[in-house]
């Protein structure tokens, strides 16, 4: 009996998710100049042929797994920008990262690769869109930072050293998420915000 418009979607779905998780792992682990199109196939427990049926170069799957970063930075930079307290919008985006940290260990691959993106010498187009929007979220939480303080929520200091104090933070966790695995211990909201409150009058 044929199969269904909708059960051959549905496996072609399946494959394509495949073959982008075996990407992002192998991309992280391997970098992108070392790794092949028979390596992904491998990794996903496919046939090389059935990765080009979705695409058809290397170059076009790492694009596209950089552009679905770039557009997850994007809506980043959006929640950040919102009309809540920064307090209130710190703490959703903290508790997004750190679920994130906790999960399958996919956040700390596509960290790997977005590391490996900005320093391509010669970078998809793409990659020029996911430096941009990284800038743009990190200007909206330093402009967050900055709104915080006038706000008495957060502490005095430069917004953009807080800033940077708090995303290197996030930084570190995911290496050691990527490097330890399951034994990371992830730490609790309040602990990844110390840094930002202003701390309680005596």
């Amino acid at each position: 009996m044929p199969r269904t418009s909708e059960q051959n979607e549905a496996m072609r779905l399946a494959t394509l998710e495949k073959v982008e998780a075996a990407a992002i792992r192998l991309f992280a682990r391997q970098g992108f100049a070392a790794t092949n199109m028979r390596d992904i196939a491998r990794e996903a427990g496919i046939s090389t042929g059935s990765i080009y049926r979705h695409f058809t170069t290397k170059d076009e799957l790492f694009g596209g797994l950089v552009a679905f970063a770039a557009e997850g930075l994007r809506r980043i930079g959006t929640l950040l920008r919102g009309d809540e307290s920064p307090g209130a919008l710190v703490d959703e985006y903290t508790r997004i990262v750190l679920a994130e940290l906790g999960g399958d260990g996919g956040f700390a691959d596509f960290f790997m690769i977005m590391n490996h993106a900005f320093v391509m010498p010669e970078a998809p187009a793409q990659v020029q869109l996911l430096v941009e929007q990284h800038s743009a979220m990190v200007d909206a939480f330093v402009g967050l930072v900055r709104r915080g303080q006038e706000l008495g929520e957060f502490r005095a200091g430069e917004p953009v050293e807080l800033a940077t104090c708090y995303f290197a933070t996030i930084s570190g966790l995911a290496m050691l998420r990527f490097s330890l695995g399951n034994r990371l211990v992830v730490p609790s909201s309040s602990a990844l915000t110390a840094s930002l409150r202003k701390e309680p009058a005596r």
